[in-house]
């Protein structure tokens, strides 16, 4: 009657690990196909053609570090700011934001580690994407996690300066002047980079 008795206990046991694993396979599996793994083609803004116009003050051999930030509360307000961050464009038409949140980049050479860290696969951030340009205006089109959704920020190319005035979900990323604000302004200044890396992205 024991034996019988273990040998149940044993079966139990058996069938709740099998009932578990089966729950964690399933939870990964679901879990899998709910990230969106995006690819070149679902980015509206990606054209395999793309070339940057020569004339364009956009320019691709550095990076453009925030500077400052300017809001039209108390009659204009212009604050430095201690956020570090800097974007880098390419001439294929991506571009990629990176975040330093721990101020550990400060050397040239460390801006081109981490650029370069866009040419190893897996390496680069979550703010990587495409932009457009007509004339002086910019948009910069880029997917936002956990929402899955993507996220237009629309700015000015000046020279040796870019100035992004609004960021958006919605409007689909189009040039129209509702999408220009004059009442949020975030400058960043160019930095030119001894970048050897001809290569596109790896994204």
């Amino acid at each position: 009657m024991k034996s019988k008795f273990s040998h149940f206990k044993l079966s139990l046991r058996v069938h709740f690990f099998l009932i578990k694993g089966l729950l964690v396979t399933l939870g990964v599996l679901l879990n899998s196909c709910s990230e969106k793994i995006y690819q070149k083609e679902d980015y509206s803004f990606y054209n395999k053609t793309f070339k940057i116009d020569p004339s364009s003050l956009l320019r691709t051999d550095g990076i453009y570090i925030l500077s400052s930030i300017w809001t039209n509360e108390n009659g204009g307000v212009v604050k430095q700011t201690n956020d570090h961050c800097f974007y880098k464009f390419y001439s294929t038409g991506q571009c990629n934001l990176t975040l330093d949140p721990e101020l550990k980049i400060k050397t040239d050479q460390d801006y081109v580690k981490a650029v370069e860290k866009d040419f190893l696969a897996l390496q680069h951030t979550l703010f990587q994407g495409y932009y457009k340009l007509s004339d002086e205006k910019i948009i910069i089109q880029s997917r936002v996690l956990p929402r899955k959704q993507f996220e237009y920020k629309y700015g000015y190319v000046k020279k040796d300066s870019l100035i992004i005035v609004k960021a958006a979900t919605h409007r689909k990323g189009t040039f129209d002047a509702v999408n220009y604000t004059d009442y949020y302004k975030e400058y960043y200044v160019f930095k030119s980079l001894p970048i050897d890396r001809t290569s596109e992205p790896q994204w």
